[in-house]
């Protein structure tokens, strides 16, 4: 039996940042991770399907872990600078730009597959993190030790466990720990869009009655990923269409605010879930990004929410072994559990909020929307203090 200080279950990219956040300890890390093709070779003009919003403070993540510049010399990160929300036939909008605040940009928008290949080869270059190829069988806990059976009948221990094996947990499901969810009632359709004009890094979000669609801006200049949030019936309908038939309609549904727009990946949908899982910490086990909590694409959180649990539990957990103390006792991690669920539970909280109150074509919701907005876009104090909380300042 191997014994580390440290497992992490799940090599995707909230694990990977874990890992690569505690290798400056001399902490014995170890990533279980079933996947063999966490890295995936990218050719210059391929475009990957999944893309994620990455904030300031996940921006700072990054720098404090030695990644930040190696991703900009990829080539393939876009810092946009204006935000446009609109309701479909009406003139409910919301715009921000960077200008306006005094900061550089609000944001990056890069190809998760990218994240991750470059976390990877941090990874893989740190003497301190080992990688095991294997799926887990079980899991079983001494006063002293977690233990992990692989499917190769070896047994790995360490002192303390982090799952971040993502919504489907399966050490969650292993513990029997408690999770609260409530279905969205949309299924996210997700593409690669290329458009007749360019986005000029500009993220975009079009609300109709049924649903919401969004455009990241990427970092060519007319693509972008496109997440369309429907219900589940328009949503299958969307993915069963032919491309022709799925680029008319696209274009329509947006007003053309970007000209023709041209479907040039796989359509991929997954349904809409909020999870919670009100105890995330027990003795020598701690679940992580979506294995804690999923929260709707709406507004581009969710991976910043998964670092944000990264970040904290690293600083704590690399104080803790500095000290020697057993990093594996719950109760070093009340103010972990109290300070992410608060957190996690106020964003699950306006993610239901912004999607009731655009869900449906009363009008009295129409007239209570386009008066919120309206007045939130015409109050520059109440939309800089909401661009701060989207930059994680």
């Amino acid at each position: 039996m191997i014994d580390f200080d440290v497992v992490i279950v799940g090599g995707g990219m909230v694990g990977l940042a874990t890992a690569c956040a505690l290798s400056h300890t001399s902490m014995n890390i170890a990533i279980i991770e079933n996947k063999t093709d966490i890295y995936q070779l990218l050719s210059d003009d391929q475009i990957t399907v999944r893309a994620s919003a990455i904030n300031s403070a996940s921006q700072q993540y990054f720098q404090q872990m030695g990644i930040w510049d190696i991703l900009e010399k990829s080539g393939r990160v876009l810092a946009f600078n204006t935000i446009d929300v609109r309701e479909k036939h009406s003139d409910t909008l919301l715009n921000a730009e960077n200008s306006n605040y005094q900061y550089h940009n609000l944001g990056y928008i890069i190809e998760n597959q990218v994240i991750q290949n470059i976390l990877y080869q941090h990874a893989i270059t740190k003497p301190n993190i080992h990688f095991l190829h294997h799926k887990v069988n079980n899991i079983f806990f001494s006063t002293d030790r977690g233990f992990i059976s692989l499917d190769n009948d070896k047994q790995i221990s360490a002192k303390l466990i982090i799952a971040a094996d993502g919504a489907s947990s399966l050490i969650r499901q292993k513990q029997g720990m408690t999770l609260l969810q409530r279905p969205y009632l949309h299924h996210a359709i997700i593409t690669t869009i290329k458009t007749e004009h360019a986005h000029q890094s500009c993220a975009r979000q079009i609300f109709y009655d049924d649903g919401i669609i969004a455009f990241l801006p990427l970092w060519q200049p007319h693509m972008s990923c496109l997440v369309w949030s429907a219900k589940p019936k328009e949503a299958s309908s969307l993915l069963a269409m032919d491309n022709d038939s799925f680029n008319r309609k696209l274009t329509d549904m947006t007003n053309n605010v970007l000209g023709t727009c041209q479907v040039v990946n796989e359509r991929l949908m997954y349904p809409l879930v909020a999870r919670f899982c009100p105890e995330p910490v027990q003795n020598r086990l701690i679940l992580i990004g979506d294995a804690a909590h999923t929260i709707h694409p709406l507004a581009g959180q969710g991976f910043n929410l998964g670092l944000e649990d990264s970040k904290l539990l690293t600083d704590i957990l690399s104080k803790h072994y500095a000290a020697g103390k057993d990093i594996g006792i719950k109760s070093l991690y009340c103010y972990y559990q109290l300070t992410r669920n608060k957190d996690t539970l106020a964003m699950l909280s306006a993610m239901q909020v912004i999607q009731d109150t655009f869900d449906g074509s009363s009008s009295f919701k129409k007239r209570l929307r386009r008066i919120g907005i309206n007045l939130i876009n015409s109050t520059p104090l109440i939309k800089k203090q909401l661009v701060k909380y989207a930059l994680g300042l």
